[in-house]
Protein backbone atom coordinates (compact mmCIF):
# COMPACT_ATOMS: atom_id res chain seq x y z
CA UNK A 1 0.00 0.00 0.00
CA UNK A 2 1.41 3.37 -1.01
CA UNK A 3 0.54 6.99 -0.18
CA UNK A 4 -2.12 7.14 -2.90
CA UNK A 5 -3.89 4.08 -1.44
CA UNK A 6 -3.77 5.72 2.01
CA UNK A 7 -5.31 8.89 0.55
CA UNK A 8 -8.06 6.85 -1.12
CA UNK A 9 -8.90 5.05 2.14
CA UNK A 10 -8.91 8.30 4.12
CA UNK A 11 -11.22 10.04 1.66
CA UNK A 12 -13.58 7.05 1.39
CA UNK A 13 -13.89 6.86 5.20
CA UNK A 14 -15.00 10.48 5.28
CA UNK A 15 -17.04 10.51 2.06
CA UNK A 16 -18.18 7.01 1.18
CA UNK A 17 -20.51 8.28 -1.55
CA UNK A 18 -17.89 10.31 -3.41
CA UNK A 19 -17.96 9.63 -7.14
CA UNK A 20 -14.99 7.97 -8.77
CA UNK A 21 -14.36 11.11 -10.86
CA UNK A 22 -14.31 13.35 -7.77
CA UNK A 23 -12.08 10.86 -5.92
CA UNK A 24 -9.70 10.71 -8.88
CA UNK A 25 -9.50 14.51 -8.96
CA UNK A 26 -8.74 14.66 -5.21
CA UNK A 27 -5.82 12.23 -5.52
CA UNK A 28 -4.59 13.55 -8.88
CA UNK A 29 -5.24 10.41 -10.92
CA UNK A 30 -7.42 9.82 -13.93
CA UNK A 31 -10.70 7.96 -13.24
CA UNK A 32 -9.70 4.56 -14.69
CA UNK A 33 -6.56 4.01 -12.57
CA UNK A 34 -8.40 5.40 -9.56
CA UNK A 35 -11.21 2.86 -9.97
CA UNK A 36 -8.62 0.13 -10.46
CA UNK A 37 -6.95 1.07 -7.15
CA UNK A 38 -10.30 1.15 -5.31
CA UNK A 39 -11.20 -2.30 -6.67
CA UNK A 40 -7.79 -3.65 -5.60
CA UNK A 41 -8.31 -2.25 -2.10
CA UNK A 42 -11.72 -3.97 -2.01
CA UNK A 43 -10.33 -7.28 -3.29
CA UNK A 44 -7.47 -7.25 -0.77
CA UNK A 45 -9.96 -6.68 2.06
CA UNK A 46 -8.93 -3.15 3.04
CA UNK A 47 -12.43 -1.97 2.13
CA UNK A 48 -15.09 -4.30 3.47
CA UNK A 49 -18.20 -2.33 2.52
CA UNK A 50 -19.93 1.01 2.21
CA UNK A 51 -22.48 2.04 4.84
CA UNK A 52 -24.85 4.86 5.63
CA UNK A 53 -24.22 6.47 9.04
CA UNK A 54 -27.61 6.88 10.71
CA UNK A 55 -28.51 9.34 13.44
CA UNK A 56 -29.91 7.40 16.43
CA UNK A 57 -31.82 10.37 17.89
CA UNK A 58 -33.56 11.09 14.59
CA UNK A 59 -34.60 7.42 14.59
CA UNK A 60 -36.07 7.86 18.09
CA UNK A 61 -33.27 5.93 19.82
CA UNK A 62 -32.46 8.23 22.72
CA UNK A 63 -30.52 5.80 24.92
CA UNK A 64 -27.16 4.28 24.04
CA UNK A 65 -25.35 1.93 26.41
CA UNK A 66 -22.34 -0.32 26.54
CA UNK A 67 -23.04 -3.59 28.28
CA UNK A 68 -20.20 -5.70 29.68
CA UNK A 69 -21.02 -9.40 29.74
CA UNK A 70 -19.22 -12.24 31.47
CA UNK A 71 -20.05 -15.78 30.39
CA UNK A 72 -20.35 -18.62 32.91
CA UNK A 73 -17.45 -20.36 31.19
CA UNK A 74 -15.39 -18.80 28.47
CA UNK A 75 -15.51 -21.83 26.17
CA UNK A 76 -15.86 -21.90 22.40
CA UNK A 77 -19.35 -23.46 22.72
CA UNK A 78 -20.60 -20.73 25.07
CA UNK A 79 -19.00 -18.00 22.95
CA UNK A 80 -20.64 -19.39 19.80
CA UNK A 81 -24.01 -19.65 21.55
CA UNK A 82 -23.70 -16.12 22.92
CA UNK A 83 -22.72 -14.64 19.56
CA UNK A 84 -25.59 -16.43 17.84
CA UNK A 85 -28.05 -15.16 20.47
CA UNK A 86 -26.77 -11.58 20.54
CA UNK A 87 -26.97 -11.17 16.74
CA UNK A 88 -30.69 -11.95 16.92
CA UNK A 89 -31.37 -8.94 19.21
CA UNK A 90 -32.18 -6.01 16.88
CA UNK A 91 -31.25 -3.35 19.45
CA UNK A 92 -27.62 -4.55 19.46
CA UNK A 93 -25.66 -2.43 17.02
CA UNK A 94 -22.19 -3.89 17.68
CA UNK A 95 -20.49 -6.38 19.93
CA UNK A 96 -16.86 -7.02 20.74
CA UNK A 97 -15.05 -9.99 22.22
CA UNK A 98 -12.80 -8.61 24.96
CA UNK A 99 -9.95 -9.66 27.20
CA UNK A 100 -10.09 -8.96 30.92
CA UNK A 101 -12.83 -9.26 33.51
CA UNK A 102 -15.64 -9.53 30.97
CA UNK A 103 -15.87 -11.58 27.81
CA UNK A 104 -17.96 -9.23 25.63
CA UNK A 105 -18.86 -5.58 25.26
CA UNK A 106 -22.19 -4.94 23.54
CA UNK A 107 -23.46 -1.60 22.20
CA UNK A 108 -27.22 -1.18 22.49
CA UNK A 109 -29.60 1.55 21.33
CA UNK A 110 -33.08 1.88 22.82
CA UNK A 111 -36.02 4.25 22.62
CA UNK A 112 -35.82 5.18 26.32
CA UNK A 113 -34.59 3.84 29.68
CA UNK A 114 -37.65 1.65 30.16
CA UNK A 115 -37.12 0.01 26.77
CA UNK A 116 -33.43 -0.40 27.60
CA UNK A 117 -34.29 -2.10 30.90
CA UNK A 118 -36.60 -4.50 29.04
CA UNK A 119 -33.82 -5.41 26.60
CA UNK A 120 -31.47 -6.20 29.49
CA UNK A 121 -34.06 -8.05 31.59
CA UNK A 122 -35.90 -9.93 28.84
CA UNK A 123 -33.31 -10.49 26.12
CA UNK A 124 -29.83 -10.50 27.64
CA UNK A 125 -29.94 -11.46 31.32
CA UNK A 126 -32.19 -14.42 30.52
CA UNK A 127 -29.61 -16.09 28.28
CA UNK A 128 -28.65 -19.32 30.07
CA UNK A 129 -24.87 -18.88 29.87
CA UNK A 130 -24.60 -15.33 31.25
CA UNK A 131 -22.75 -14.94 34.56
CA UNK A 132 -22.62 -11.14 34.92
CA UNK A 133 -24.06 -8.08 33.16
CA UNK A 134 -22.90 -4.51 33.81
CA UNK A 135 -24.17 -1.44 31.97
CA UNK A 136 -22.79 1.97 31.24
CA UNK A 137 -25.24 4.53 29.84
CA UNK A 138 -23.68 6.91 27.31
CA UNK A 139 -24.51 10.55 28.05
CA UNK A 140 -23.28 11.96 24.74
CA UNK A 141 -21.96 10.22 21.67
CA UNK A 142 -18.99 12.01 20.13
CA UNK A 143 -16.99 11.09 17.08
CA UNK A 144 -13.46 12.17 16.38
CA UNK A 145 -13.97 12.32 12.64
CA UNK A 146 -10.73 10.41 12.32
CA UNK A 147 -10.45 7.15 10.58
CA UNK A 148 -8.67 3.86 10.72
CA UNK A 149 -6.15 4.57 7.99
CA UNK A 150 -2.87 5.78 9.50
CA UNK A 151 -1.04 8.49 7.67
CA UNK A 152 1.48 6.91 5.33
Amino acid sequence: MDKIDHKILTILQEEGRISNVALANRINLSPTPCMHRVRQLEEKGYITGYHAALDPETLGLNVCAFVLIKLERNTRDQADAFEHAITSIPEVSEYFSTAGTHDYMVKIYARDLRAYQQIINDKIATLPFIDDVQSTIILAEKRTGGGLCPQG
